[in-house]
């Protein structure tokens, strides 16, 4: 049961997605939808203007993904409840998410049956999983690739992993090409491979990018 009056912010890369939970959210009593983004930096930077009680956001989304989105907006002090919305049902991305600091896993595929428990589930301080999903965490959390990387050299994998040229995300991270190069050759040595397109596999399956 959700409690009180709560603002909450929605992030989706999909505005059919995001027009679907902000209908479900509000027509819940004490839920209001006052901000939406498209990509995770978008996220980070609307919840420190709009300062939401709540967060919905997906997993997989441009520019940052959900799992360092999440990271940011917690180092930067949010404290309110952060609720990921995923496709993924393997135990590493599960894992990520909670690593990060999310409060609720909801698997994508059950969200509209499921999201305001889990909403009420993180509201009153518990961890709330998707129940398809509740068994992976029983099985004990498992260390995962991106788990080698620095926040930075993660956003420097996403984005190169969409195809970013160097210039265009020295550009959008605010940093020199020289520096991008330097993290792309330690992404090379830290993941064991070598070009681009293997960095592109990578962080497909992790879940950083999707088709």
């Amino acid at each position: 049961m959700v409690r009180g009056e709560q603002t909450v912010f929605i992030a989706d890369d999909h505005q059919i997605v995001r027009d679907g939970l902000r209908a479900l959210v509000e027509r819940a009593p004490g839920l209001r939808v006052i901000g939406e983004a498209a990509d995770g930096r978008a996220l980070v930077e609307g919840v420190r203007a709009l300062h939401p009680a709540i967060v919905i956001t997906d997993l997989a989304m441009g520019e940052l993904n959900g799992v360092d989105a999440t990271r940011q907006l917690r180092a930067g002090g949010f404290r309110g409840p952060i609720i990921m919305l995923s496709m993924h049902d393997e135990r590493r991305h599960l894992a990520q998410a909670l690593g990060a600091g999310v409060n609720a896993y909801v698997h994508k595929a059950h969200a509209f049956e499921q999201l305001l428990e889990a909403i009420g589930a993180a509201q009153h301080g518990r961890i709330w999983l998707s129940p398809q999903l509740a068994a992976l965490a029983e099985e004990g959390r498992v260390a995962t690739l991106l788990e080698l990387l620095s926040m930075r050299e993660r956003e420097v994998l996403q984005l190169l992993a969409q195809g970013r040229g160097t210039k265009e995300v020295a550009a959008q991270l605010l940093l020199s090409p020289k520096t991008i190069e330097v993290h792309r050759l330690n992404l090379y040595a830290k993941l064991r491979v070598n070009n681009v397109i293997e960095l592109a596999r990578i962080a497909f399956r992790e879940g950083l990018v999707q088709l």
